[in-house]
């Protein structure tokens, strides 16, 4: 379970199974399904979730670096256990020896292979930067799985954004394609009453004049719309077309009923960048600890076993075996002042940690603050929004019959028209923004867990309580 989140990712499905070869066969299947089976149901948000997992370079990479991180509790360990250490040597030598005699300077040659080799084994004792050594290992290794489960999460809430920027983007593309058509159909009826001489010409350039916008901005749609699409489609390694994606209106999941001092402290003791930082802090002040150590004197107890065969000129001819059992003391003296140096490096180090630590503080708690307020916001301008777009489309059927028994002008049906489609837009655009800032605020307030990924992805394929969102992208008639 993630030390971050209460109740955490569920760790069988979403760590153990995309950390091997599982990983590419399941995405590889998802793009066989897709692809061969049309009548399959739309893709969902866990479902795109679930290929980004698989298929995210950026993840894959933070996966590996997890893997690498706990490998720190083991190297710091290892400090404290014994050491077995084997040598040996095998030389052929050649020399010439002189030496001093009655009879003057005698020269010897000597042609002779030497031999040696030692086992020794070695246990510490009392070595303080091993244990300060050991428990950086462990923090270091802490560190690791907070960096991954903030990754882990950041990819969530990237999936949504690029998964949300496709729905919306379609919507888009088609509030335009319906506006197209609507102008269209209008610009044939002005052309029919101008040339029964009961219309005017300037009403047939008011037509047209909307409609180029109106086509350009479905140009511009689509561009954004393949765009979106593109993205989504590099995030997940999916080709999503079209009809992959789910046809019904989005909701709006509630907000938890807790106020926003509550959301800080719950972003305090649960963010996951935070707790990255507090981790950064505990290996600074472990570094201090570890330098101090090179003050402190280091005893271990070895033993050694060690054979030769004339090691050496003065061991020719001569072969030893020598079993050792003992202790070793090292006390440092004297360094030049490095150890000082360092451990006044390692303390100025911990207190830039520290420092960061209350920036990040600051920064986290202004993201929950905007993210709180762009949930409250967007609530209030969906129950707006869904209201004006009613009266919009209300507005248009009466415009339209008021034309009809000469009460309007064309204008004014051009802009009942505009106000309509401008409605629909912005309620489509707030309805995928409240999405993306309720998860955010999720996230950093590291709550963020599977279950409310999952309550995201249902409300992207539930019917919305709006009575005009009902049918937020109309299809053209």
């Amino acid at each position: 379970m993630s030390p971050l989140v209460p109740g955490g990712w569920h760790c069988g499905r979403y760590y153990g199974r995309h950390s091997g070869r599982r990983v590419g066969w399941r995405g590889l299947l998802l793009v066989l399904c897709w692809a061969l089976s049309p009548a399959l149901p739309a893709l969902t948000l866990e479902q795109a979730f679930d290929a980004a997992l698989s298929h995210d370079a950026g993840f894959q990479a933070a996966l590996q670096e997890r893997q690498a991180g706990q490998e720190f509790k083991a190297l710091g360990r290892a400090n404290l256990l014994p050491s077995l250490t084997f040598t040996h040597g095998w030389a052929k030598n050649r020399s010439e020896v002189e030496r001093d005699s009655q009879f003057g300077t005698v020269t010897e040659q000597r042609d002779y292979r030497s031999y040696n080799a030692a086992l020794r084994l070695e246990q510490p004792l009392f070595d303080y930067g091993a244990w300060v050594a050991r428990r950086i290992g462990n923090d270091r290794a802490a560190r690791a799985e907070l960096e991954f489960e903030a990754r882990l999460q950041t990819l969530a809430t990237d999936t949504l954004e690029a998964y949300t920027g496709v729905l919306l983007g379609r919507d888009r593309k088609r509030l335009a394609e319906r506006q197209v058509t609507v102008l269209e159909a209008l610009r044939e009826r002005n052309g029919a009453l101008v040339r029964a001489g009961e219309g005017t010409v300037t009403e047939q350039l008011e037509t047209e004049s909307r409609l180029a916008l109106a086509r350009a901005e479905l140009i511009g749609a689509r561009q954004q719309w393949a765009l979106a699409r593109r993205r989504l489609n590099t995030l997940t390694g999916l080709s999503v077309e079209p009809g992959t994606l789910p046809e019904s209106t989005p909701r709006a999941p509630p907000l938890p009923a807790m106020t926003l001092p509550e959301w800080f402290q719950q972003a305090r003791a649960h963010s996951p960048v935070l707790g990255l930082q507090r981790s950064d802090l505990r290996v600074a002040e472990g570094e201090v600890e570890r330098q101090r150590a090179g003050h402190f004197p280091r005893l271990s107890l070895y033993a050694s076993t060690r054979r030769t065969d004339s090691d050496s000129e003065t061991t020719y001819g001569q072969h030893y075996d020598t079993d050792t059992i003992g202790l070793q003391l090292s006390v440092p003296l004297y360094d030049g002042g490095g150890v000082s140096a360092a451990r006044r490096q390692a303390v100025a180090r911990r207190a830039a940690s520290e420092y960061r630590l209350r920036e990040q503080r600051e920064t986290v708690l202004a993201a929950v603050e905007q993210r709180w307020l762009e949930c409250q916001d967007d609530l209030h301008r969906l129950q707006v929004l869904a209201l004006a777009a009613d009266s919009a489309e209300q507005l248009v059927t009466a415009t339209r019959r008021s034309l009809e028994g000469g009460e309007r002008n064309n204008q004014d049906l051009l802009e009942a028209q505009r106000q309509a489609h401008q409605a629909r837009r912005d309620l489509a655009e707030v309805r995928y923004h409240y999405l993306n800032a309720w998860l955010g605020l999720h996230r950093d307030a590291g709550l963020l867990t599977v279950a409310r990924l999952r309550d995201v992805s249902q409300a992207l394929v539930s019917k919305g309580s709006e009575s005009v969102a009902e049918a937020t992208v109309p299809h053209a008639p």
